[in-house]
């Protein structure tokens, strides 16, 4: 009887259970499929990226006081060496190694659109502005900061061939190195830097957003990154006058008075120079997703920011802070300013006011809800459902 009445509770606690089970397992895991194609963030990726725009603004602020002396050259040279590559390396990390429709259509939408619509307005800008021209401008040559969008498109479409390839990462080396030797390698299409940094692009696909996000989670790693970028300082500062064109990567060997195999020794220095500062700034930025919303709007910062510099420069600013302060004070500031104005640009309202330009396509597709269109639009299908 004892037994009996066991097995009785037993049925009774578990056939409910067994039964709820079930009706979990029936269901369609609907919202596992809508999460799975959501893209993993990680904080310290776009921590780096404000830190970094944030020195993409101070470097060309200190651009224009970079002969105002010693310090503001060294520190011109340091961020150069290494702020734009340790960009590209952060871009080769979350780049995917398959070319899909979706990602090809991205791709277009989302740097070559922009792109034509910046390569038109800045040379506008400049016309205004100056009363030089009359704001043409040749497509094939990316203005100024614009090369970035041309080289990244480029990256993007040359990483599902060398992702490929078992010895890409000397291959990409080796292809950089020579790029330097052709004479009609440079300012069109971006073709010398797209070559020039591609490595380091392929450096960080290599190494995943998944271990730059941990690089710097251990103290020693901190500790080593430090002295990485205290060292590349001391070098700036032995090397602040050389020529700052090798650090742009636009220009062969010939240009910069360097022959084949001392231009191609300089350049693989400065490559292994630029991938280990890049990777210690990276190591050194914090981890948390407390202020990564800033990183996460860098491209509205880094498109707009060069309408403000060229301002700045036709009024006059930097000739008469060259004539009110101390040199050492000029560079502070431009420090103070680039932080300031890549978070200035890096706000919401700074990304939803600059959308018609920055993602033309996806604010013109978004454009009917805004305006209610959508709505209106249901409304009247109800109203036919109704009669």
């Amino acid at each position: 009887m004892i037994r009996e009445s066991a097995a009785n509770l037993t049925r009774t606690v578990y056939r409910p259970l067994r039964r709820a089970g079930q009706r979990a397992l029936r269901k369609p895991i609907a919202n596992t499929t809508r999460i799975s194609r959501q893209p993993e963030r990680y904080p310290a990726l776009d921590n780096a990226r404000f830190v970094l725009i944030a020195l993409v603004v101070a470097g060309h602020l200190l651009e224009q006081l970079v002969d105002s002396g010693p310090f503001a050259a060294t520190l011109y040279r340091w961020i150069y060496l290494f702020h734009m590559p340790a960009f590209v390396l952060v871009s080769g990390a979350v780049s995917k190694p398959n070319l899909t429709r979706r990602r090809s259509l991205a791709l277009a939408t989302g740097l070559l659109v922009p792109y034509l619509v910046f390569q038109t307005l800045y040379p506008a800008w400049d016309a205004w502005l100056l009363q030089t021209s009359d704001g043409s401008q040749d497509y094939l040559t990316p203005y100024w900061l614009l090369w970035y969008l041309l080289s990244l498109a480029c990256w993007r479409l040359l990483l599902p061939l060398f992702a490929r390839l078992k010895f890409a990462l000397p291959l990409a080396v080796t292809i950089a190195l020579a790029a330097g030797l052709a004479p009609w390698i440079g300012y069109p299409l971006s073709l010398s830097r797209t070559l020039v940094f591609f490595p380091l692009f392929l450096l960080g696909h290599l190494i995943g957003a998944r271990r730059l996000q941990h690089l710097g989670s251990a103290g020693i790693r901190k500790a080593a990154a430090a002295i990485v970028l205290l060292g590349a300082a001391a070098g700036a500062w032995f090397l602040r006058d050389m020529d700052p064109g090798w650090l742009y990567a636009s220009s062969d060997y010939a240009a910069l008075n360097a022959g084949a195999w001392s231009g191609a020794a300089t350049r693989l220095l400065l490559l292994t120079a630029s991938a280990l500062c890049a990777l210690a700034a990276l190591a050194l930025v914090p981890r948390h997703a407390r202020h990564s919303g800033l990183g996460r709007r860098s491209l509205t910062a880094y498109l707009m920011h060069g309408f403000l510099v060229r301002g700045l420069i036709a009024a006059g600013v930097f000739a008469w802070l060259a004539d009110v302060l101390p040199p050492f004070a000029q560079t502070l500031l431009c420090l103070v300013a680039g932080g300031s104005i890549a978070a200035l640009f890096s706000t919401r309202l700074a990304t939803r006011l600059a959308a018609p330009l920055t993602c033309p396509v996806a604010w013109l597709r978004g454009l009917p809800r805004v305006l209610g269109v959508d709505a209106i639009r249901s409304r009247m299908e109800q109203n036919k459902r109704l009669y």
